[in-house]
């Protein structure tokens, strides 16, 4: 199995998470944690595992419901590749490319403190679920409960990277519902299915 031990205090960005094996020549299915549909394609090499090590990627295809099928070098039989399940996959910080303006990493996103227009402090971003239309920040309020909210521009109105700051105008009753109003696991649903699916 090709692959490098990475070494020293270098900060890393998640750009996908290995869904599971994909056939039985080592491809494997994963769920991209990115707006950039050829984020892979871009790529010479992707980081798992901890310490992060460095693996080759031979060829990129794209899946159904958003996945893409990755082939890694010295990943060649479905055994091989069930090593991956569940691996998040990584790159450098420095090896990002520039976004376009108003558009943004979920490592820029995650942990900033959310407020509404007028001042009162909502919580911080907890998390980012991908829902295929828009993303969705979960946000832990200072209760204890959490909130979800569309990243969308009606709600989203400024992000402030310096201060680490969201301001949100919040739709009526989006703050006031205890219960997530989105089923995590049914968001993944779709794309959690472990069956292998022949080759094509």
């Amino acid at each position: 199995m090709t692959a490098s031990s990475i070494q020293g205090n270098m900060e890393w960005a998640t750009v996908g998470r290995v869904i599971a094996p994909f056939g039985l020549r080592g491809e494997i299915k994963v769920l991209p944690m990115s707006d950039l549909p050829d984020r892979f394609a871009q790529l010479e090499a992707i980081y798992c595992g901890s310490p992060p090590r460095r693996h080759r990627i031979e060829h990129v295809r794209p899946y159904k419901s958003g996945l893409v099928l990755l082939k890694l070098q010295g990943f060649d039989s479905l055994t091989a590749a069930e090593a991956l399940r569940n691996c998040e996959l990584q790159i450098p910080l420095a090896e990002l490319p520039p976004l376009p303006p108003d558009s943004y990493y979920q490592h820029d996103i995650l942990n900033l403190r959310v407020f509404t227009l007028d001042g009162q402090e909502v919580g911080s971003i907890t998390e980012i679920w991908l829902t295929g239309s828009n993303d969705v920040y979960a946000i832990r309020m200072p209760d204890g409960r959490q909130a979800l909210i569309p990243a969308v521009k009606e709600v989203i109105k400024q992000i402030d990277l310096v201060r680490r700051t969201m301001y949100i105008d919040p739709l009526p009753g989006m703050l006031d519902e205890q219960e997530a109003i989105i089923d995590r696991g049914e968001l993944e649903e779709d794309v959690d299915d472990a069956s292998e699916e022949p080759d094509l």
